[in-house]
């Protein structure tokens, strides 16, 4: 199978048949725009950096999930809009609760100004 004039649905088909070999094409071909994309959403080179191979890691999880008459850019870039939001989940959840912030936030104004009374 040539890559040069090879569809991405056709490359697809064959990741999805396990001829694996055909993933290093469309990642050649969508690693810049998929990682651009997410840096845009990231505004963290970094970040979209390890979302940009969780997109890829997940292509070839669910490989079997791809449909050939289905447009590829269109499922991958589903795909990276899903890393994206499971990213935001994941940190957000990770984060303390608010009263966490609002009481250190307290406690750092009153050591900035140790003549205030504080609780």
């Amino acid at each position: 199978m040539t890559t040069t004039s090879t569809s991405d649905e056709e490359l697809m088909a064959a990741v999805k048949a396990d001829d694996l070999d055909q993933l290093v094409p469309l990642f050649e071909r969508y690693h810049g725009p998929l990682f651009n994309y997410l840096t845009r959403l990231t505004n963290d080179r970094e970040t979209s950096e390890d979302l940009t191979q969780t997109v890829f890691e997940r292509i070839l999880k669910y490989r079997s999930s791809y449909q050939p008459t289905q447009p590829f850019k269109a499922w991958v870039y589903q795909m990276a809009r899903n890393v994206h939001a499971d990213y935001w989940q994941r940190r957000e959840s990770c984060a303390p609760p608010m009263w966490t912030w609002k009481k250190w936030s307290a406690q750092a104004a009153c050591a900035a100004r140790p003549s205030r009374k504080c609780e």
